[in-house]
């Protein structure tokens, strides 16, 4: 009788081990395939959130090359300069018209890297002391027209702030799309 109560009591032992280790297997396997999902699911939602994202970032990148480009002289003084003017008038048209501007673009810096949006604050304020330089140095004794044409001659033949913020956001948008 105690051969068998002994008998007895390893196969319950046996079944109890084999029992654990069953449902531990049990356990992994379910935690396993949960973890498969999650990723396939995540995935999934960083594919829909790309398909979304990506049309949002290049229209950052094609407003903030756009404001870039409405802020070179040639443009700017072309949008501003209206006849009968004076050269203080047309210095704070042009500088009103940058800052409507960058405002109107505030929300693209979401879209692009903190080191592209330092190049486009960086265009925008070099832009405007060299307008107030301008005007700082030959006061009202200045033309509107030869205010501008200091202005074209200024940055005439050398890199602007402006060149290399559009040539940062063309190397930026080209290495995220590649």
């Amino acid at each position: 009788m105690t051969a068998s109560i002994i008998i007895v009591a390893i196969l319950a032992i046996v079944i109890v081990i084999k029992e654990f280790y069953s449902s531990e297997s049990t356990k992994k396997f379910i935690e396993n395939e949960q973890k498969k999902t999650i990723l396939e699911i995540q995935k999934i939602q960083e594919s829909e959130i790309r398909k979304v994202v990506t049309p949002i970032q290049l229209q950052a990148y094609e407003r903030l090359v756009l404001f870039l480009e409405r802020m070179t002289p040639n443009n700017l003084v072309l949008r501003c300069y209206q006849a009968g003017m004076t050269t203080q008038l047309l210095k704070d048209v042009m500088i009103q018209n940058i800052r409507d501007e960058f405002e109107h673009n505030l929300s693209q810096q979401l879209y692009i890297s903190s080191q592209a949006w330092a190049y486009i604050k960086n265009a925008k304020e070099d832009m405007i002391n060299i307008i107030n330089s301008i005007q700082a140095k030959e006061g009202e004794t200045m033309t509107p027209t030869a205010f501008a044409g200091t202005l074209f001659e200024l940055l005439a033949g050398k890199e602007s702030q402006i060149e290399l913020a559009q040539d940062f956001l063309k190397e930026e948008i080209q290495k995220r799309f590649q």
